[in-house]
């Protein structure tokens, strides 16, 4: 079986030299586990169960987070623990004990981004260097599988009618009295674009996704208008926004008005 491998690359910013990589001018950069003011220890980024299993593989060097001011911490101050990061990509094997010990001390480290995506949100602003974990890639993955043929199946149980009000509610079409396929072929696009959003939709109230998808079509059709900071029925305001609205129409005691705006609708 493979061993899962960790990338770390180098953050690419414009110098002067527009020199990129191994032709970079830039030195490369040591780290190691710095002392945490807050808590007064080293970050490791080691937890206990990961000190339990490295013991059981017969690791003995001392990963105790505690830090003494008179004297040097017999790991974390030594050479060995010291992480060089190169102008290039470098790739840290998990199933070396130390290595992957580097792997836990670069991503409590704030010179190296955890991901890309963190990085480009602001999340790490000091980083040098972006880590890539094949195997938390593959989670994030499979989970995004798995949510998306949930969604899928999920989907095939719908009424035509439920199909038709996602649609509206998620995507903003009217597919009332199109064909079966043309509904599944949107629906599709929905489904695809935020299948997390489709399953938190389908765990709603259906009175109250019908009713959204209700104002939605009336506001297409102007049976109901937006009118500065509120939504009218005639000259009556009945929310400031579409949710508003939905829940003003889904109460029992607004029946009335409900099935008014819905003969309107029909009648167009």
């Amino acid at each position: 079986m493979a061993s899962i491998k960790v990338e770390v690359r180098p953050i690419e910013h414009k110098k002067w030299h527009d020199k990129t990589g191994q032709e970079s001018f830039t030195r490369p950069k040591k780290i190691q586990a710095l002392l945490d003011s807050n808590t007064m220890k080293y970050a490791t980024g080691l937890t206990e169960e990961d000190i339990k299993a490295l013991r059981k593989k017969g690791v003995n060097y001392d990963l105790s987070d505690n830090y003494d001011s008179e004297n040097l911490h017999p790991f974390w101050d030594s050479s060995m623990a010291v992480i060089k990061l190169e102008n290039n990509t470098m790739f840290f094997d998990l199933d070396n004990a130390l290595e992957f010990i580097k792997v836990k001390v670069m991503k409590a480290s704030k010179f190296v981004a955890n991901s890309m995506a963190e990085y480009e949100n602001g999340t790490w602003p000091d980083a040098t260097h972006v880590i890539f974990d094949e195997a938390e890639q593959a989670q994030v993955l499979a989970s995004k599988v798995e949510t998306r043929n949930t969604a899928i199946i999920e989907a095939s149980k719908l009424s035509p009618d439920r199909k038709v009000e996602l649609i509206l509610v998620m995507g903003g079409r009217n597919m009332k009295n199109q064909s079966a396929d043309f509904v599944a072929v949107e629906l599709d696009k929905v489904l695809n674009k935020n299948p997390e959003e489709f399953l938190r939709n389908l765990k709603m109230d259906k009175k109250q996704i019908a009713a959204h998808a209700l104002v939605l079509e009336a506001l297409q059709k102007s049976v109901l208008r937006r009118e500065g900071q509120r939504i009218f029925h005639m000259d009556s305001p009945l929310g400031i926004d579409e949710i508003e609205v939905a829940e003003y129409l889904a109460k029992e005691e607004n029946q009335d008005i409900r099935l008014l705006v819905l003969q309107k609708i029909n009648n167009l």
